[in-house]
């Protein structure tokens, strides 16, 4: 069995970050993910929210941070899902047969957003179908968008695209939004629109990008379609905790991982940070929280302080 000094259960931009600054500090570092490497950001169209880069393809992000984690020296091992963790002995065991020994672990298994099973939702990913406005929204400038769902993320969504919307729409279930009373009052002043009572049966397109939405009206079973360039979903996100919550971690009421501001869960050595956190779904959340976390795990190790 194979020991490291730290490793990260995912490998999105905070378990890319653990890499990187695991390894500058010298310790020995692994980065386990069950898919490809990058998360989120690797399937991000176009990122143009991170400090000190120039608008860059989530693909290239990704490699960029690869690279980097890899230059210092943390190894990668990717299609390695985590199916065991032993807290205590801090064992892990994946689905390829392998367990690796831990002194300090941080999960960094992020959260997905909550789909709408609708056709055409997975074929215009990225071609009008977004789930990030402070992402996505500045693509859509003059043109006519909406924002499916009633919550407070859906009203923190229209209120950043009304800056930048031609024409902007909230399609909601329900004859009122569920948000907060601040959120709608701006809403109210912002003139955003809205479908009523509205589900979204399917996400039309020309094969290219998206062009329309078929909605039903909830009361009147009454199908109708409206033009649209962009279609952003809020609904929520279902965080990917399956691992956490069979080893114990403490999570709050919507499933995320608590973490005090070390970043290390209720379990001593075992830390969190990005999505799998809660909070905001941003890659510089994600990178300042893994870099707290590997910081405060190294002195785990060590001893010491930072003050």
């Amino acid at each position: 069995m194979e020991e490291y000094d730290i490793i990260a259960i995912g490998g999105g931009p905070a378990g890319l970050t653990v890499g990187t600054y695991g390894g500058r500090f010298g310790l020995k570092t692994l980065i386990l993910e069950k898919q490809i490497v990058g998360g989120a950001m690797a399937i991000s169209p176009l990122i143009e929210n991170y400090p000190g880069m120039e608008p860059i393809t989530g693909v290239d992000l990704t490699e960029r941070f690869k690279k980097q984690a890899l230059f210092f020296g943390a190894e990668i091992k990717e299609l390695v899902n985590v199916i065991k963790l032993d807290t205590k002995q801090k064992i892990i065991e994946t689905n390829t047969g392998e367990k690796f020994k831990a002194k300090s672990i941080v999960f960094t298994t992020g959260s997905k957003h909550k789909k709408l099973e609708v056709p055409g939702e997975e074929k215009y990913t990225g071609r009008g179908v977004s789930w990030c406005a402070t992402c996505d929204g500045a693509f859509f400038k003059n043109r006519k968008v909406v924002v499916v769902g009633g919550g407070n993320s859906a009203a923190i969504e229209a209120l950043h695209l009304s800056k930048l919307a031609g024409e902007l729409h909230i399609v909601h279930r329900r004859d009122r939004l569920r948000a907060e009373k601040a959120y709608i009052d701006q809403i109210n002043e912002a003139g955003i629109q809205f479908y009523w009572d509205s589900i979204v049966k399917e996400i039309i397109g020309d094969g290219k990008k998206v062009t329309g939405l078929k909605l039903s009206n909830v009361k009147t079973d009454e199908d109708y379609e409206v033009p649209v360039n962009g279609v952003f979903i809020s609904i929520g996100y279902t965080p990917n905790n399956e691992l956490a919550a069979t080893a114990n971690l403490e999570v709050n009421q919507y499933g995320y991982i608590r973490v005090d501001k070390k970043m290390q869960t209720n379990i001593e050595g075992i830390y969190a940070a990005g999505d799998i956190t809660g909070g905001q779904k941003q890659l510089t959340v994600s990178v300042g929280q893994a870099t707290t976390a590997t910081m405060n795990a190294f002195l785990f190790i060590h001893g010491g302080t930072w003050y």
